[in-house]
């Protein structure tokens, strides 16, 4: 994701939401948890606001590929978890800009 936008990138997601979509169809008790993640630039309340609009942009995504809604819970955690912690760079940064998934039921 850019700084501060939740809108995909189609052009560098859509393999990846395509093979969680197949794997999904496959696997009909399958449930997932989208967790959505911001760097830490920016005040708190508003990247916990922008992590939940990343999770759930990710989640209509996949609905919009034929995933039932029911099986797609979404949240946003801010910068809470980062997978480059020291936030310090663009790069470390653009790494923590991200979704994350978790199986919930299987």
């Amino acid at each position: 994701f850019q700084t501060g936008k939740a809108e995909l990138e189609v052009d560098k997601s859509k393999a990846q939401l395509t093979n969680v979509a197949e794997v999904m169809k496959a696997f009909p008790k399958l449930k997932l948890k989208i967790g959505g993640y911001t760097d830490n630039t920016g005040p708190a309340a508003a990247n916990k606001k922008l992590s939940g609009q990343r999770a759930e942009a990710v989640a209509k995504a996949l609905i919009e590929m034929g995933v039932a809604k029911d099986r797609v819970e979404s949240e946003g955690y801010g910068p809470e978890h980062p997978e480059c912690p020291a936030n310090d760079t663009e790069e470390c940064k653009a790494k923590n800009r991200r979704i994350a998934i978790r199986v919930t039921a299987k």
